[in-house]
């Protein structure tokens, strides 16, 4: 499907700018300003919710906050920003993102409005009511221009969202507990994924100078093993044939974007061994998206498809569990609190006769402490 002449010319500038940053050894992927700041919307940023540009949009959006050097993650229409009660800053320049429809609600003719209106249908399993979608045979683009938090006026500071240390152990100790092709820390001076063999192996942890480095590298690894065939089935990793070939770098690049949303989601902090290990491929990354611009969108697209794997197969496979346990023994320690309230001490004087000393009359005194239940 050939794109619309205006989404093409953005791409262009968007690779322009990518391939400049890689010629100069610094991409915008590795740029620490993104750590823990994945771009999201303004307007659903303070109804107190979290959406989250993706793939194409993430990867314009980060490279837009390298280049005018915004430091705040939210964005919005002008309309947004409006609606959220700011204002865009006079001549300020919005950035372009895409949108892609790939299905269109079903419309009737209400017979007695003389309107279209969209047709519902209901969930006969839970009931919910929804409009009826049809998919499109061809998906429909449209272009939007947004705006950074710092470009408009009369909106609150930005909080972000805390990350601490625990949880986002917890999570990448989660991705490497649970990832679907075995890991072993069993090498000496490098990391890889063997597609023969579904296996990963890496450098022992300790040996690592960072904990965040090691969780970045496995990371990296754990994304070029997505592209499995029994799991995405990505074609450049089933194709490419080693190290300089231009399908190998299409895959490595695919792995480095992976590893680039999830230490924005997961404040994940490169070190300067982890470019140092990256470094050989930047020509190779440049020479292939220098001759097919739309190769990165590509490969954003396949990234996002990775990261969204290893958070539903990996790094949140246990946490619902988890979390409901967590609930269910603050449950209980709330009733135990509540139920021991003590009733006073009643004393009972029972009186009886043993069977060995007739003679011998013993009395016990039992006290019973009753608990409301």
């Amino acid at each position: 499907m050939a794109l619309p002449k205006k989404i093409q010319d953005q791409r262009k500038d968007l690779v322009d700018k990518v391939v400049k940053d890689i010629e100069d050894g610094k991409p915008f992927f590795w740029d620490k300003g993104h750590y823990g700041k994945q771009p999201r919307n303004l307007l659903k940023a303070i109804k107190g919710e979290d959406k989250y540009y993706k793939g194409i949009n993430a990867m314009q959006l980060a490279v837009a906050a390298r280049v005018n050097g915004f430091k705040d993650s939210r964005w919005a229409t002008f309309k947004q920003a409006e609606m959220a009660g700011g204002r865009v800053k006079k001549g300020a320049k919005g950035t372009h993102i895409e949108y892609w429809q790939y299905t269109q609600d079903v419309m009737e003719l209400n017979p007695k409005t003389g309107k279209k209106e969209p047709v519902f249908e209901v969930n006969p399993d839970t009931g919910e009511r929804k409009k009826k979608q049809v998919v499109l045979e061809h998906p429909i683009v449209k272009s939007y221009v947004v705006f950074n938090g710092d470009q408009i006026e009369g909106i609150e500071k930005e909080q972000l969202p805390v990350i601490k240390q625990e949880d986002k152990n917890r999570n990448m100790e989660n991705m490497i507990k649970n990832s679907e092709a075995k890991i072993f820390f069993d090498e000496l001076s490098r990391n890889y994924y063997s597609s023969s063999k579904d296996e990963i192996h890496v450098i022992p942890r300790e040996k690592f100078k960072t904990l965040d480095n090691f969780y970045a590298t496995v990371a990296h690894e754990i994304a070029h093993s997505t592209g499995a065939e029994g799991r995405l089935n990505r074609e450049t990793l089933k194709n490419n044939d080693g190290f300089g070939n231009e399908i190998y770098a299409k895959e490595e690049l695919r792995a480095e974007l992976t590893s680039m949303f999830l230490q924005q989601r997961y404040n994940v902090n490169f070190d300067e061994k982890h470019y140092e290990n990256h470094a050989a491929y930047l020509q190779s990354w440049a020479k292939v998206i220098k001759n097919d611009p739309n190769e990165i969108y590509r490969a954003a697209a396949d990234a996002e498809k990775a990261m969204s794997y290893i958070e539903t197969r990996m790094i949140q496979k246990n946490l619902v569990r988890e979390n409901v346990k967590d609930r269910e023994i603050k449950d209980e320690k709330l009733s135990e609190k509540i139920i021991q309230k003590k009733v006073p001490k009643q004393k009972i004087k029972m009186k009886f006769n043993t069977e060995k000393t007739k003679s011998k009359e013993r009395v016990l005194f039992i006290y019973i402490i009753y608990q409301a239940i």
